[in-house]
Formats: structure tokens, sequence, C-alpha cells
């Protein structure tokens, strides 16, 4: 009896328990959805009974196979499938209308919940794309998770056109003759006059014949139409305007169809990175003007947007990102800046903004990738005595599981983890970290406090097999989000050359002075050290140099938004920067005469009257505002041309800057800006430099109009979203 009332007792106990948590829930959720109903029109779920605001679809086949596809899901649907799907249903419409008239917070939940969703159904995905305003359409097109099928593909005219025979690259062809008459240039000329030589004589024997013009000369099709594209970026760079009503080119191109022409480029080669990140060097120029974004969701642009955002190329990503981020009306990113991270939406204000400047022949892309796996391995975290270390750092990997799994009390596996923790301390004593750029000499060096502990060599042993076999083209992008939270990372991309042998338009050739006058204002716009936002500057070679002449514009400008640059700048790095001139501008006649120095080489010129006056306005500066100022040199020759010659771009005492902690690493010029893993030198002082700059920073709390219990709420609702789909899918 004792024994059947004690099962009794508990099994009472149980029953009182779930119920009790039962009727919590229940009542929690039931308050959540009356206070939902008061935010949400109910009306909202009758908005599928109606025509949809906004239909561009022309195929008449389009709503029969729409309806088809619905009602044979329906009819497959049964028991708690088919009433979790009218559920989810109507919670996306909601979300929806939450997405159109909410405030900017329950927008942005809203976004995330809609792009929380899985497993929809074509026709779910395909009415919701419908109903999708050109404003929401955009916001989550830059949501992280969110379904490509949201989002319209181009209409079907454009469709049809990408599976024509019709060629691409004289439908470009026309768009570059249009803005040649708009605005002339002699390079435009040239490419027409180049590629497009006998166009008036072939198209008119085409027209006599009823038949399509051959292609003008030996390229393929999809390499004449890169070079199109590239021929109407650069014919935008120079000629764009910051309001739509001035900008003739634009209006012109709009007027003419580039958009749909670009649309069908895309379908016509999908998948192809090269042809992807030409079209979008020209929709980053387009996308500038926000009312254009009609004609981006009307053409179904922002789908491919959304696509590209997702690649695993940098340029597509980035590239992505700046033109729905200029859509949006987020920020404006003037041509030549690229934003790297974050790539997706954030709610957050960045905390810090790291800009990226190249040198001379470098871009981003190129410049900031890492240490080329050709170049010689970094040797890494080694031993330093003879006590056989190398033997004890394997055993670290499973050392720690293999002893503390054996002991299940909780007591005893603390001891144990307390004995290995300190034997590791031992062992790893006679173990230091040596890397392949440590610097053979420094200046004005800080006291540092840092020690490698255990724990932390052990992570270093693991982060530098990391890096070392997953190569990343951007270091900066990849790594520095890894280790310090809340940064927006921006990169700086400008044309330059090292010799005239070089084919090159005369309008993009520009002395320090003026690029530093275009870049300020292009950062001010994109909000750079807006709103108590700290800077830091990681500048290579002649980047180095503009960043010095933007920073002091600057400080000297009497304009509040230009002057909060060099107010909020915190740090700069130059990485071979010749501050007091290169001597790859003062080479002997008969090398001159070989190499043919550009432009921007004998802006250079050693001791240079100019560099000099420079030099002097920014330590001045820099002593004003208190920029903390890190210089790094070269002490290896680089191999310049085919022929592999040697030479020393920037010498020592040029590269120090004589102000700030100066290092010479052994690497050559073009390895300074490279680190080789998460280990190198370099990376750990921009990161120690960054997670200082980030402290200051106070995050501000967003308040949002919903309870404590509400946000947690949404956060469950995710949850149960993807319990239930998987439910329904296996009841199907």
């Amino acid at each position: 009896m004792p024994d059947r009332s004690k099962r009794i007792l508990k099994i009472l106990q149980e029953t009182v328990i779930f119920s009790s948590t039962g009727l919590f829930v229940y009542y929690h959720i039931r308050q959540t959805y009356n206070s939902l109903y008061k935010i949400v029109n109910p009306k909202v779920l009758d908005r599928e009974k109606h025509q949809p605001e906004y239909i561009y679809i022309d195929d008449p086949l389009y709503n029969l196979t729409l309806k088809l596809e619905q009602d044979r899901e329906l009819k497959e649907a049964v028991g708690l499938a088919r009433v979790w799907k009218s559920l989810k249903y109507s919670l996306a419409w909601k979300l929806l209308w939450l997405c159109r008239h909410g405030n900017k917070d329950q927008r942005n939940i809203a976004l995330e919940q809609l792009a929380a969703f899985k497993n929809n159904k074509i026709w779910e995905c395909c009415k919701l794309a419908q109903a999708l305003d050109k404003n929401t359409a955009v916001l989550l097109a830059r949501t992280r998770g969110a379904d490509l099928r949201y989002f319209l593909p181009p209409p079907i005219h454009v469709r049809r056109a990408a599976l024509s025979s019709e060629l691409l690259s004289y439908k470009l062809r026309d768009l570059i003759i249009s803005v040649q008459n708009v605005n002339p240039h002699h390079c435009i000329q040239h490419f027409i006059y180049k590629h497009f030589i006998n166009v008036q004589e072939q198209t008119l024997e085409a027209l006599e014949t009823d038949g399509v013009p051959s292609k003008p000369d030996s390229f393929s099709e999809k390499e004449l139409c890169i070079l199109c594209l590239d021929a109407l970026h650069h014919h935008l760079t120079l000629f764009h305007a910051a309001n739509y009503h001035d900008d003739l080119s634009t209006n012109n191109l709009i007027n003419m169809g580039i958009l749909p022409k670009l649309a069908e480029a895309m379908l016509r080669y999908k998948n192809d990175p090269d042809f992807d990140f030409a079209v979008l060097k020209v929709l980053n120029i387009l996308s500038i003007h926000t009312n254009l974004l009609v004609d981006f969701f009307q053409n179904g642009l922002l789908r491919e947007l959304s696509r590209l955002l997702r690649s695993e190329d940098v340029r597509l990503s980035s590239s992505a990102a700046v033109c729905l981020a200029n859509l949006s009306g987020e920020y404006c990113y003037q041509p030549g800046l690229y934003l790297l991270h974050p790539i997706y939406r954030t709610t957050k204000p960045p905390c810090c903004d790291t800009l990226l400047v190249h040198g001379l022949r470098g871009g981003v892309f190129v410049t900031w990738r890492q240490r080329d796996k050709k170049f010689s391995e970094p040797l890494g975290i080694m031993e330093v005595t003879n006590s056989g270390g190398s033997d004890h750092v394997e055993s670290l990997y499973e050392g720690d599981s293999t002893i503390v799994t054996k002991f299940m009390d909780p007591d005893v596996r603390q001891v144990m983890k307390d004995l290995v923790e300190s034997d590791d301390e031992a062992l790893l004593s006679d173990i230091d970290v040596v890397l392949h750029d440590v610097p053979i000499q420094a200046l004005r060096e800080p006291q540092s406090t840092k020690t490698y502990m255990a724990h932390q060599k052990r992570t270093a042993l693991i982060q530098e097999e990391q890096d070392k076999y997953s190569y990343t083209f951007c270091w900066p992008k990849d790594w520095l989000p890894k280790d310090c939270n809340n940064l927006r990372i921006l990169g700086v991309n400008y044309w330059s050359s090292l010799s005239e042998w070089l084919e090159k338009c005369p309008s993009l050739s520009a002395d320090i002075a003026t690029r530093a006058s275009e870049m300020v204002p292009a950062l001010a716009k994109a909000g750079v050290g807006a709103k108590n936002t700290n800077v830091v500057w990681l500048a290579h070679s002649m980047g180095g140099l503009i960043v010095k002449e933007a920073l002091v514009r600057s400080a000297q400008s009497q304009d509040a938004e230009l002057k909060q640059l060099s107010e909020n700048t915190k740090a700069v790095f130059f990485f071979g920067t010749p501050h007091r001139g290169s001597g790859l501008a003062t080479l002997p006649r008969a090398a001159a005469a070989f190499i043919w120095p550009s432009t921007d080489v004998k802006q250079l010129q050693v001791n240079s009257p100019t560099l000099l006056k420079l030099h002097n306005e920014f330590i001045q500066t820099a002593d004003v505002f208190k920029w903390e100022t890190i210089s790094f040199a070269e002490t290896l020759p680089t191999l310049f041309t085919a022929f592999k010659v040697p030479i020393h771009f920037v010498e020592s005492h040029s590269a120090d800057l004589g102000r700030g902690v100066f290092y010479q690493l052994p690497l050559d010029h073009l390895s300074l800006c490279k680190p080789a893993t998460r280990q190198s030198v370099v990376y750990s002082m921009v990161l120690d430099v960054l997670q200082r700059a980030s402290s200051h920073h106070e995050d501000i709390p967003h308040r949002y109009m919903y309870s404590n219990f509400e946000r947690l709420f949404s956060i469950l609702l995710t949850k149960f979203i993807d319990i239930f789909d998987i439910v329904a899918v296996k009841k199907q």
C-alpha cells in the first residue's frame, strides 16, 4: 500500500505540474495574441481574398498554374498539417502588414520572422511575393536567411528575351552610343571604334537581308558584353551626379531600358562570377538614386541582388550589399566604396568604422588578401628549448577529453580539469610564439602587458592551422568580425598605375590632393565617423599619403559633417607608406626608360616639397587630435615586372613616420599588409587597436514596443514554426 500511494502521489504531482505549466503558457500566449491584435489590423486576414496592391506578372498562365499548385497542396495536406498551413499562412500576412505599417522596431522583428520561415511551398512564396511592396522587398532582400522565392523574377518579356538568339552585345552597344551622344568622351569613342568599327555597314546589311549582324571582332559574345559593361561603368563613373535630375547619363540609360537589359544579361549568363561583377559595377552607380528602387523592383533585380549577396566571392557579396544599402536609403555609398562587413542588414549601429585604402596598382579585392601560399610558410608557434615540446603539443588536443571523461562525478571532474590545466602551463611554458613576420627592428615600441597563457597558446595553435587551410581573399572581412564585434569594414577603391606602358584613361589620373578631396565627402555621405563612431584606417603604400591628405583636409574643414571624420579617428596604420618619397620615382635614366614611371609614381619624388609639407601638417594635426599611428617598413626587395626585377619600393627611413610605433618586417612591399594567419604580428596589432577603439563605444539599448515576454515569444515562435514544419512534412 505505501508503494502504491507513492506512485499515485507522484502521478498526481506530475499531472499538477504539467497542467499548471500548460495553463501558464496558454495564458501568456493568449495575452500576447491579444496585444498583437491591438497592433495588427484584424482585417489583414482578408487581404488574400482581394487583389494584391501591385502585380506586374504579365504571363496569362501564371495565375492558373499558381491556383492548380495551391489546390494540389491543400488536397494532399491532412489533419495537423492542414491546420498548421492555415495558421502559418495567416501569420505571414500579419507580419507582412507589420512590415508596411509598423514602426522601425516592429518592422525589424517582422522582417526577421519572415526570413525565418522554412519549408515554404512555391504557391505560398509566390503569393507573398505578389503582395510585397518595393520598400519591404529591398529590406527583406538584405535580411539573412530570406527565401529567394519571396522576390518575383524578371517579367516574362525579359525572360523570353534572355532565351532569344539576338546578340546582347548590340543592345549594350546602343546604350553606349546613347550616353556618348549625351556626354561625349574620347574613351567611349575609342571603344566603339575599336570593337564596333563597321557598325553602320553591318547593320544596313542585316536589315536588307532580314538577319542579325555578325560579331564585330574575334572576342566571344560574353567577353564583348563584359567589355561593353565596363565601358558603361567607366562612363557613369566620369559623369554621374548626386542629383538624379542632373544626371543626364543615368536618365538617358533608364529611358533606353538599361535595367531590363541588365536583368536579361544576368539571366543569360547566370552564375558567371565575372559577368555578375561587371553588371554589379553598373548597378552600384545607378543605385545611388533611391528613386530608381521601383525600376529595380519591377525588373526582378532585387532577387538577383539577394542571390549575389550570399555569394562566397567577396567581389559579388560586397557589391550587392552596397547596391541594396543604397536602394534602401540606409547609407549612400559612392562609386569606389565597397561594404565588406556587415553585408546583411543589422539593427545596431557600428561601434567602429574600419577603412581600407590600397596603394599603387592595388585594389580592395587584391591588396587585403591573405599572404600567398607560394610565399615561405610562417614558422608559427614553435618550441624554443629541447625539452620535447612538440610531443606534448600533440597531446594537448586530446588530453582534456580522454582524462576527464573517465570520471563522471562532477567534483572529481573539476579536480582533474584543474590538474590538467596546471600541467598544461608547465608543458607550454617552453613554447613561444615565433612568426615569420616577427619585427627585426622596432622603434618607440610601447610596453606590452600581454602574455600568452596555456589556453591562449592552445587556441593559437588551432587558429593557425585553420587559417593555413582556409585561404581568404580579404582577411579584414573574414577575420576581424570573428574577434571584434559590431564593426563596419569599408574598402576604398581608386584607379592607379605604375607605368605609362599600360593603356589608361587620362581622366582617371589625379594627384594625391584631388583623390583626398573626393574621398572625404564620399565617406561623409556613407556616415563614416557619424554619431561618435570611432574610425581606424589601414593604408598601404601611396594609400597612406591619401589618408594623410584626407585627414588634414577634414581637420581644416569648416563643415561639421566633414570635420567629424578627423575628430573621430582613433588610429592609422601605415604599411610601407613613402612619407618622404620613394626611390622608384628617381630611377636612373636607363631604368626609367625601361619602366616608364606613371604620373602617380612621379608624385613620390624623394624629399618632394609637397610630400614634406603634407608630412609636417599631418604630424601637427595628429598631435592635436591624439591619433595613434603605427608604421611598418619592408626589408626585402619586391620582384617587379615580368622580368622579376628586384626593387626596394620604400626605404625604412621613408616608411618611418617619426611618430608612434615603427616596425621593420622581413617582408617585401606587397606582403606587408598580408598576414599569413591570425597569429601574425600585423594582425595582432590591428586587432588590439580595434578592440580598444570599440571598447569606448557606448551601445545604445534598443527599446521595442513589445514587452520582454513578447520579444521572447517572437524568438520561440521561430522555433515552433520549424518544429511544426517538420511535423507537417512527415504527416504528408
